[in-house]
């Protein structure tokens, strides 16, 4: 199957890619030579598809391995790439900082996410307190043990379907397994609808004490899951943010020198931290 999708003006499709690490994280596969994003999809009946994304011309090109549903993988689509997100305000405000024209002129402002809130706040919850390098190992055996076909992301179902401890002993999360179980847990039985805190009626102050309620979720995953929601209200403060800003001020400094730098931004301090021109001033 072979489709196409239209793209705004002011999306870029690598620049969404760059905004941070999710395109090294499987189930996508980022192939720099030919510039094009693979990821392994399930469908509704258990089966999965292989979807080849690139930019050509001003429209996404997105061809098909296996039977799917077009719409329904568009609506992924447009979720993971953030098509539907309006950034046209964000734009305006950086043009009145002329430090921040450059995130204009490269169409900065969108991130790559994955299709679902569950899949991204498994992966944030495997980025805490560990290297990138565990975190790319931890997703492969998720996906190893517990995808369908060994393939795709595992849905929290088939994570339930199991015991805790046969869980913790395949995934080898370390402490995060029991994070990860319960949610899954919850969302299969039904006591949590995870999805649905995309709504956009919710406050970001709402948004931000639903997310924090997860378990093993804290300022800094709920601020990463908030960009991820096209909500840029907080800074996902870590130990990258800290060197990044004392690199930046020649000084070492705290989380709280790091959201008290970019809360001058307001409601897009989020973004602005996340695409920030480092030593460009």
């Amino acid at each position: 199957m072979f489709f196409q999708i239209p793209i705004p003006p002011d999306f870029s499709f690598r620049e969404t890619l760059s905004a941070h690490g999710w395109r090294q994280l499987l189930p996508f596969v980022w192939h720099e030579d030919t510039q094009t994003l693979e990821r392994t999809e399930e469908t509704p009946d258990g089966s999965v598809v292989l979807l080849r994304m690139r930019d050509a011309d001003g429209v996404l090109q997105v061809d098909i391995e296996g039977e799917a549903d077009e719409a329904e993988m568009s609506t992924r689509i447009r979720r993971m790439l953030q098509l539907d997100l309006p950034i046209a305000d964000f734009h305006a405000y950086c043009r009145t900082v002329p430090h921040l024209a450059s995130l204009v002129e490269n169409r900065q402002g969108r991130m790559l996410r994955s299709p679902t809130l569950w899949e991204d706040t498994v992966k944030v919850i495997a980025t805490t307190n560990t290297t990138w390098a565990q975190t790319i190992a931890m997703s492969a055996r998720l996906i190893e043990q517990f995808g369908a076909e060994g393939r795709g992301f595992p849905t929290p179902q088939r994570i339930a379907s199991v015991s805790g401890e046969e869980f913790a002993a395949k995934a080898r999360m370390g402490y995060r397994a029991a994070y990860v179980y319960k949610i899954a847990a919850a969302i299969a039985e039904g006591s949590l609808d995870l999805e649905a805190l995309q709504e956009d009626s919710l406050m970001a102050s709402e948004l931000r004490r639903d997310l924090i309620a997860l378990p093993g979720i804290g300022p800094y995953g709920a601020a990463s899951l908030m960009l991820y929601l096209g909500r840029p209200e907080h800074v996902n403060s870590d130990s990258v943010a800290r060197s990044q800003l004392s690199r930046e001020l020649g000084k070492p400094v705290t989380d709280r020198e790091v959201h008290t730098f970019f809360e001058v931004h307001g409601q897009w301090c989020g973004l602005i931290y996340t695409f920030y021109p480092w030593n460009a001033k």
